[in-house]
């Protein structure tokens, strides 16, 4: 075949694979799709849901599933057929009864299995497929298999690792794998990845647009109920993936599925008891190939309705107001929270002697620390007075100048920076583009600002000199990149840096500035977004901002890929559920970024981009941010330096362990931003409800805080509707006018059940 007849060929293949032409049958020669769905299938192993039709197998063979999907009037099959609900030699599921009722099919059964012994054993095994009711907006099924081990199974784990999740959806030739049939998909895996990538715990989901077949195809692991998971087996995201995985038969076919997979093992040990192996399973048709950008803007908000939200309260959480006001008093604690150098006063990053792994220099201190604090407690010093706190406040600000350096036109996170000084990106451009300008600001400093406003024009050549996908390490004098990784979400922090280029100036080219940096946001592969969740945080708030609701839609996604959605059951002090990974690869879920990832969020929001879903990962931080503070678990007694939380809380991947980190000073402000978010300027008298106000982050002059006018939404995580009295406590007993869309209401709302209500406060 010519070269230009064979790519006429594969332009044929490309533009009717979605379809019953015989391009498309050439395409799938060999492919295992097999007949559609067997009539004589009884229907009590069959289940609709919207498009879907699941059939299982039939009573007295293994336990399997075929799935399809009803293409013109026709159920057409979406995977292969024999698709197992748990993969692996112990797990060959037979299947004794199976019945149905309504929307759900159970069935039991017997399984063998070696145990520690080297001798086989049975085992009893119940399953449970519902499909889910439309409440959850798209018609998931939800697959739950429990094993019943009398004993502990010895996992075969030479050659083939188990337990597996695969779903096999179709076979392909490897001729037409290298033609063109692997463009033609879009995949989303997780957990995220860092820039050189090392693997995360974050969202343990997987996507697949496999446009060949016409066939969309996402899976959600609810690793919360899989609590058989330890260094035993498979230690969870060590080594599992929710990803694609490929198999070659000895016919050079191509098997092509999606699931939960491993390729190592810790161990060869299930322990006796319940195992449980649940996930969620959704296809839907769809021929056109879209872009990665437009697959995540369909399978998260698919995903969204997963989340569930765990409303209860750790046993120490009293209320953030509290919490801020003993974070203050421990802040002053100079013995555990200063340093000096060249006469000037910082702050630890730890508190003193609190840290397993970092040793504070004697004579040097932080931006990040210094930053992290001064913010949010400008505003806090506004609505509490305090002479004490505020000299020591005045004292870090006198030590913000010296930050900036004239001869780099940078500002620096070391206070004294080292000879031919190389950075961190997320340093400079967060703590100095970001947070330097509004402390400086708050503060009336011109001297602040203006080192900003010069700090940026170099940060703008670097953003120009890389195209505005910034590298991770760079040296400051030459801006030349260092190592391989690349920090691309830095776009996120530059554009709205830009923007408060704009209102400090009035500038028109800063916002195109910013404009930019978003665009190529939107362009690059998705899975190199991914560093410090904040980062996406800013770039969604900066295209709020400038309209541009697309790109603000789809970096809120792309965040939301980096949170826990998931309790740990191997962490029995704390709940992770609702954090977000701290950043790419890291493990664990830190306060600061906890907080620092949702905050641009009230901006978002006050922007008028609002979903449900980001609601209640809010309320869920609103909750367990608490499991931060030493022994928060229960009602705990004095101990000192207690309101300086935790950085870390343990995970399984990282062995349990929780605090060694340190008590994080430099996270210490963000104490007072989750009072200042969800107390200090409006109170439900209902604590189940949320109310967060809007307005923080754009108060630019502490003497005009608080404003007269306070945006909020209240929002009820509840399943029931609720009602509430609002107080607003900075008007001081004054009359106050509350309204929605310009209506007043007076001071008691209703709010139906997971529903959220916009409120405006005058006084």
């Amino acid at each position: 075949m010519s070269l230009l007849k064979r790519r006429s060929f594969v332009k044929t293949i490309l533009a009717t694979a979605a379809s019953g032409s015989p391009a498309c049958a050439a395409f799938y020669d060999g492919v295992s799709f097999r007949s559609p769905a067997d009539t004589n299938t009884p229907s009590s192993t069959i289940l609709e849901n919207g498009a879907q039709q699941l059939r299982l197998s039939p009573v007295g063979t293994p336990l399997s599933f075929q799935n399809f999907l009803l293409v013109e009037g026709e159920w057409k099959p979406a995977t292969l057929p024999g698709v197992r609900l748990v993969t692996g030699a112990s797990f060959q599921l037979m299947t004794s009864h199976a019945s149905r009722e309504g929307q759900r099919i159970t069935c039991n059964g017997t399984a063998a299995a070696v145990g520690l012994d080297g001798k086989r054993f049975e085992y009893d095994w119940t399953a449970e497929i519902h499909a889910l009711a439309m409440s959850h907006t798209e018609p998931w099924f939800r697959l739950r298999t429990t094993l019943h081990l009398p004993r502990a199974i010895r996992l075969y784990q030479d050659g083939k690792i188990e337990p597996q999740i695969i779903t096999w959806l179709n076979s392909t030739s490897t001729l037409m794998e290298g033609q063109s049939g692997s463009w033609r998909r879009v995949a989303l895996t997780q957990p995220t990845r860092n820039s050189l990538g090392a693997y995360g715990n974050d969202l343990p989901a997987v996507y697949l647009l496999d446009q060949n077949a016409g066939v969309e195809t996402m899976m959600y692991f609810d690793v919360s109920d899989m609590g058989w998971m330890s260094i035993e087996n498979l230690p969870r995201f060590l080594v599992y993936r929710c990803s694609t995985i490929s198999q070659i038969g000895r016919d050079g076919t191509q098997r092509l599925g999606v699931g939960l997979v491993a390729d190592q093992a810790t161990g060869n040990v299930l322990p006796a008891g319940d195992a449980r192996f649940t996930y969620f399973l959704l296809q839907r048709p769809l021929k056109e190939l879209v872009t990665e950008q437009k697959a995540v803007e369909r399978w998260m908000p698919a995903l969204l309705p997963l989340f569930e939200e765990r409303l209860a309260w750790p046993g120490c959480a009293s209320t953030w107001k509290e919490f801020a006001a003993a974070t203050v008093g421990d802040l002053q604690e100079k013995s555990a929270t200063r340093v000096e150098a060249n006469g000037q006063a910082g702050l630890r990053a730890y508190v003193k002697d609190s840290s397993q792994i970092w040793q504070q220099p004697v004579d040097n201190f932080e931006l990040m620390t210094v930053a992290d604090v001064l913010w949010p407690s400008l505003l806090y010093l506004r609505l509490h007075p305090s002479p004490s706190y505020e000299t020591e406040c005045n004292e870090l600000l006198a030590a913000l100048p010296s930050f900036y350096h004239e001869d780099t036109q940078s500002i620096s996170n070391d206070f004294l920076r080292k000879p031919d000084e190389r950075t961190d990106s997320w340093y400079p451009f967060e703590n100095g583009l970001v947070k330097y300008p509004a402390i400086g600001s708050l503060a009336g400093s011109k001297e602040v600002t203006d080192h900003f406003l010069e700090a940026f024009q170099t940060a703008q050549k670097m953003a120009r000199q890389y195209d505005y996908l910034f590298p991770i390490y760079y040296r400051v004098s030459t801006l030349l990149a260092e190592g391989a990784g690349t920090n691309y979400a830095i776009g996120g922090l530059y554009a709205w840096a830009a923007i408060l280029a704009h209102r400090l100036t009035g500038e028109e080219h800063h916002l195109e500035e910013a404009r930019r940096a978003i665009q190529v946001l939107y362009t690059v592969p998705s899975d190199r977004l991914f560093h410090e969740p904040q980062e996406l945080a800013y770039g969604a708030l900066a295209a709020a901002e400038l309209g541009m609701r697309d790109q603000a839609n789809y970096l809120l996604y792309q965040q939301l890929r980096m949170f826990y959605w998931y309790s740990d059951p191997s962490q029995k002090s704390h709940d992770v559920r609702g954090m977000v990974q701290a950043a790419a690869s890291i493990l664990y879920p830190a306060f600061k970024e906890n907080v620092e990832a949702v905050l641009p969020w009230t901006g978002i929001l006050k922007r008028g981009i609002v979903f449900e879903g980001l609601l209640r990962f809010m309320d869920q931080q609103r909750r367990n941010n608490f499991y931060f503070f030493q022994d928060c678990f229960e009602k705990r007694q004095h101990t000192s330096m207690a309101f300086i939380p935790f950085e870390n809380l343990g995970t399984l991947e990282l062995g349990g362990q929780t605090g060694n980190v340190g008590k994080e000073i430099y996270g210490a402000g963000e104490s007072l931003w989750m009072y200042l978010m969800y107390e200090a300027l409006g109170q439900a008298t209902d604590r189940e409800l949320m109310l967060v106000n809007l307005d923080l982050l754009d108060v630019f002059d502490a003497k005009l805080f608080p404003p007269r006018e306070l945006n909020f939404i209240l929002y009820n995580p509840t399943a029931v509707q609720r009602s509430t009295s609002i107080s607003i406590p900075p008007a001081q007993g004054h009359e106050v006018r509350l309204s929605h869309d310009g209506q007043s209401i007076g001071s008691r709302v209703q709010v139906p059940g997971q529903s959220w209500v916009r409120l405006l406060a005058e006084f």
